[in-house]
């Protein structure tokens, strides 16, 4: 199997709660999903924009902590202010996230450490908040369809770009 699909692997058991994960049904439904995952998704989807930036974020904080500790300062501005826009719009559910994650990059810049990567994968993936299925093939469904529309959601509002302009801006390759 191939790394990516390794990945969504993971992304999937961290995502999904733990009654799910722990379910042999659903463990066999996760094999499934990341094959298919990964025979559907070439290596430069969102999957791979989540391995991306959180590689990006753990190689600036081991190489330049200082600059570690700007950037990710910068990306929870930049984050907070997308937050503000969506609950001016009336978006509560991406004000919601976007602002979890500004909380999560606070607590990294403060910290040294890297935010929450699972509330980074849901953001980047386009994850969906307050909805978990009783059955793990439709929180499966629901996750893969999440990731194929991720691409649609507006700029201003998509986490993963906000991150990716902030760090493009500091001079930092992705």
């Amino acid at each position: 199997m191939s790394s990516i699909a390794n990945l969504a692997g993971s992304l999937l058991q961290a995502i999904l709660p733990s009654s799910l994960a722990n379910n042999n049904t659903t463990a066999s439904t996760l094999k499934t999903a990341t094959s298919t995952l990964s025979t559907q998704q070439p290596d430069s989807g969102q999957l791979s924009e989540f391995a991306q930036l959180a590689g990006t974020l753990q190689q600036l904080q081991q190489s330049n902590p200082a600059q570690y500790t700007q950037v990710t300062q910068q990306i929870a501005t930049n984050l907070q202010t997308a937050a503000q826009t969506a609950t001016a719009s009336g978006n509560t559910a991406a004000a919601a996230q976007l602002n979890q994650l500004a909380t999560d990059f606070t607590n990294a810049s403060a910290s040294g450490q890297l935010p929450n990567l699972e509330d980074l994968a849901k953001a980047v993936s386009g994850g969906h908040h307050g909805h978990h299925s009783s059955t793990g093939s439709s929180a499966v469904t629901q996750l893969l369809s999440s990731l194929q529309s991720a691409g649609t959601q507006n700029d201003s509002l998509n986490a993963g770009a906000i991150i990716q302009n902030t760090l493009t801006s500091a001079g930092i390759s992705i």
